[in-house]
């Protein structure tokens, strides 16, 4: 599983655990309410401190494929000239080769 899968599972752990804690707490009604609501704010926080991070992360990533994308283009342009040149650099072996061989 991945990391983000793992964090919202022990966060759902967390929130469920907290929740029933307070359900058998010998507290007030309104104490036990507010609690709740206490730790619902405090999840929802959490959450989104977690939607943020995964947002930053994923610009990193984009940022990074676009990279190597840049990068894996610039390798196939000069591969492709580098190719080009040595057709060209046989080409004018072979021809070279032909006119000698026709010369004599």
């Amino acid at each position: 599983m991945s990391t983000r899968t793992n964090a919202a599972i022990a966060l759902a752990a967390l929130a469920a655990g907290a929740a029933i804690g307070l359900l058998f707490a010998p507290a007030s009604g309104k104490e036990t309410r507010s609690r709740i609501a206490r730790k619902g704010t405090d999840l929802r926080d959490s959450l989104q401190d977690m939607l943020a991070e995964g947002g930053a992360l994923i610009d990193q990533l984009k940022g990074e494929v676009g990279d190597l994308a840049a990068n894996g283009k610039e390798a196939a342009s000069s591969m492709k000239e580098r190719v080009k040149d040595a057709a060209h650099d046989m080409a004018g072996n072979v021809r070279s080769s032909v006119n000698s061989g026709s010369k004599g």
